[in-house]
């Protein structure tokens, strides 16, 4: 039988793996030569590569992976790759407290997205912590958010629209490996910004860029994206949107840290909002009395074990689960 998680430990690694994108921005201010384009290429290469790697080791054929995968996960490894795309694109035209800001809303999206398509409803926590949250990500940016051309704008809000719409889409694939979208995305971002770095400057980057690379790409994507994946078989998309921004909250804090880069006040303050609704939400999850998820959502939709470090391996489509 596959492991499973009650919903207080789906938030919980949702909340972790949002801890472990958070390093994923100072990996690109750490860089010393290579432009967006080709950290974008390598990252999302060595993003590829790791989940290969993963789906091998837990003893599942990547071609069989792939084509067991049904339509909705494979739908949802593009939209994995536009998301690389859209967020690199959006930089250069919009300030990042914009895309920040915008970020922020992708809990409402993914809120009525999964009450449209899944009929999933939307807890009243839920509803409380999402205001909350996007408060303290408006302190945050403060006034900084500035002024960028229409496209900048648009691509912003179609990147929050797609962050929703992934956790929906993963919640309502059949029970394959986890760990195929990274595959798919990563591969298909990595050939995309491949073409455009080869258009330009070229693929070649210092050693060093390529180790920050393999840091974002491979540990960080590679590694806790096919865990993020599963987990949302256990966890209602708005809620994994909602604690997902604790990427945003905590990336200041790092770049603070290692670069020196001073927040300021309301950058803190703001965090501390955001960071403390969304841990307002887990404790709740966790005081309640309705740690599982109904039968129809829990177990027939969402993924089941597959490419996930730590967990068991994934047999086949036609085996029971628990």
């Amino acid at each position: 039988m596959a492991p499973t998680l009650n919903r207080f430990q789906g938030s919980v690694a949702v909340l972790i793996c949002g801890v472990a994108f958070s390093f994923g921005p100072l990996t690109l201010r750490a860089l010393h030569e290579a432009d967006e384009w080709q950290y974008l290429s390598h990252r999302s290469f060595f993003a590829a590569a790791v989940s290969l790697v993963i789906i091998v080791v837990a003893g599942r054929n990547p071609v069989r992976a792939v084509r067991d995968a049904g339509l909705r996960q494979v739908l949802a490894g593009f939209l994995l790759a536009s998301m690389f795309t859209l967020f690199v694109v959006a930089l250069s035209r919009v300030s990042a407290a914009f895309v920040l800001l915008m970020q922020s809303t992708s809990p409402f999206y993914a809120a009525l997205l999964g009450r449209v398509f899944l009929g999933e409803p939307v807890s009243r926590d839920t509803l409380w912590a999402i205001l909350a949250a996007g408060i303290g990500v408006v302190v945050m940016v403060g006034g900084n958010v500035g002024v960028g051309d229409p496209v900048g704008i648009v691509l912003s809000i179609a990147l929050s629209i797609a962050l929703g719409g992934y956790a929906v889409l993963i919640r309502s694939a059949p029970a394959r490996d986890p760990g195929v979208p990274t595959l798919i995305g990563g591969t298909v971002a990595a050939v995309v910004a491949g073409l455009v770095a080869a258009s330009g400057p070229g693929l070649g980057a210092p050693a060093y860029d390529l180790w920050m690379a393999f840091i974002a790409g491979g540990l960080l994507i590679g590694f806790f994206t096919p865990i993020w994946n599963y987990v949302h078989r256990f966890v209602p998309p708005a809620d994994v949107s909602l604690l997902l921004i604790s990427e945003v909250v905590m990336a200041p804090l790092w770049v603070w840290i290692w670069q020196e880069e001073e927040p300021t006040t309301g950058t803190l303050v703001g965090g501390a909002i955001a960071l403390g609704a969304v841990l307002w939400l887990t404790i709740r999850a966790a005081r309640s009395g309705q740690h599982e998820l109904p039968d129809r959502m829990g177990r027939v939709r969402g993924l089941h074990v597959g490419s996930v470090p730590g967990f068991r391996h994934y047999r086949g489509p036609d085996d029971q689960v628990g």
